[in-house]
């Protein structure tokens, strides 16, 4: 993910490659469509839960940041990349929301 310098993953694990293609496509689209501004800066932390099974629950708080106004949204899934595509999805969303 080093290709976008506006991007933070806070405490998330490499990625595979056919996730990181995924991943790519989908801030690719994040940043062209919600984001007219190079300065913009997105965050995305992760909290993983493990309840005793082999399976963990990923929780992700995002943050934009883009003209001086921040926008917050989180999600909760069991599938990582399915949870990163929500949450910039809800982000996208609340973003326009709120230049209108």
């Amino acid at each position: 993910m080093d290709r976008f310098k506006n991007l933070e993953l806070i405490k998330f694990p490499k990625f595979d490659e056919p996730d990181t293609l995924e991943l790519i496509k989908t801030f690719e689209r994040f940043f062209s469509k919600s984001t007219n501004d190079s300065s913009c800066k997105l965050s995305l932390s992760l909290k993983d839960y493990a309840k005793g099974g082999l399976r963990k629950q990923h929780e992700i708080h995002a943050k934009l940041i883009c003209d001086g106004k921040s926008y917050f949204a989180s999600e909760t899934s069991w599938n990582l990349v399915e949870c990163i595509k929500k949450v910039t999805s809800t982000l996208e969303k609340e973003a326009k929301k709120q230049s209108k």
